[in-house]
């Protein structure tokens, strides 16, 4: 379990540490650069944590229960309840960020399907069997991204 000390901050010193955070997170745009930085900076429980919250908030936002969410992410009962609670009567940080998930895989089913309208058979062979191959491959593809956690 995470602890903190029992000595609060100061309100500003808080503010600005909190800030400092924020900002250095919100500016890095390389994916490899951010992912050594939580390798070198959070614990690995401390990594699973979040992942595993922002899992439940996506499984929460796509209407699953609480039972198969706790099954699946295993989540105690009451940390799923509160990232519900947040979802619904708040998260005004959380929901933002659940938007741009569903937007993003949205965006990848979007550029699958206009991929299969630009697969145009070959001259004289409309059913040709890489083009199945091809179609079968995207049709996949999007179930994988629609059925994603």
């Amino acid at each position: 379990m995470t602890k903190v000390s029992g000595l609060p901050l100061r309100p500003d010193v808080w503010n600005r540490v909190l800030e400092l955070f924020v900002s250095t997170l919100a500016n890095q745009t390389n994916n490899k650069k951010l992912s050594e930085f939580f390798d070198d900076f959070f614990s690995p429980t401390e990594k699973i944590m979040f992942a595993k919250r922002l899992a439940a908030a996506v499984l929460l936002a796509k209407n699953h229960d609480y039972q198969s969410i706790h099954e699946i992410l295993r989540i105690s009962p009451p940390t799923i309840a509160k990232l519900s609670l947040k979802i619904k009567y708040g998260g005004e940080g959380l929901k933002p960020v659940i938007e741009d998930i569903f937007k993003k895989e949205a965006n990848q089913i979007v550029w699958k399907e206009i991929e299969s309208l630009f697969d145009l058979p070959t001259k004289g062979n409309i059913k040709s069997p890489e083009r199945f191959k091809r179609n079968l491959k995207r049709e996949q593809k999007i179930r994988e991204i629609k059925s994603e956690f």
